[in-house]
């Protein structure tokens, strides 16, 4: 069921930003952050949302990290990138057209770079940009919380993995909610 004023599952993919192994180990609330964006994937996984994963300059910053790449499972095609958007990766942008989405639920980090300048042009090209505050992180909190007051305030959706999903769901005792039940607990 998709309600008038809630994001359409049907319109929605996940972006996966640059968890990278060079990266990881320096951003806040590590494990936490970590903990929700494999919780995010499952949930997309059993719910046939499309998921897109991006690595920057993976050469120097090293592939996604293990336990990401282990629950995206044959999801993890990622998608190389110098830019710091994606939407600066023609690679990408032609992946995300072939979805036919008009939302993109934002995971990753640095939730000031990547992220941010991801959101922003997302925005200009016309998406809802979803970018789920508990599943971003960066090196400072000070930047990170500075991107997420600039992400609303320039347009941006800022929510957290519970409300999405919850929002993605939009109703209980139906075969979807059955099927991540346990992952709302």
């Amino acid at each position: 069921m998709e309600l008038e004023g809630l994001l359409p599952r049907s319109a929605t993919a996940l972006v996966v930003v640059d968890i990278q192994e060079k990266l990881f180990p320096h951003v806040q609330e590590q494990e936490a952050m970590l903990a929700k964006c494999v919780k995010v994937i499952d949930f997309c996984k059993r719910l046939e949302i499309p998921i897109l994963v991006t690595e920057q300059y993976p050469k120097g910053l090293g592939s996604t990290v293990p336990k990401i790449k282990e629950a995206l499972g044959d999801a993890y095609r990622p998608i190389p990138k110098t830019a710091f958007s994606c939407f600066g990766e023609p690679e990408f942008v032609n992946a995300l057209e072939e979805l036919e989405v008009d939302t993109v639920a934002l995971i990753g980090i640095e939730t000031h770079v990547c992220v941010l300048q991801t959101a922003l042009v997302g925005l200009s090209s016309d998406f809802d940009m979803l970018v789920l505050a508990d599943c971003v992180s960066a090196r400072n909190k000070f930047d990170h919380e500075m991107s997420l007051r600039r992400l609303g305030d320039e347009g941006a959706i800022v929510g957290t993995a519970e409300m999405f999903f919850y929002e993605m769901l939009a109703e209980a005792k139906t075969d979807d909610h059955q099927a991540v039940f346990d992952l709302l607990k």
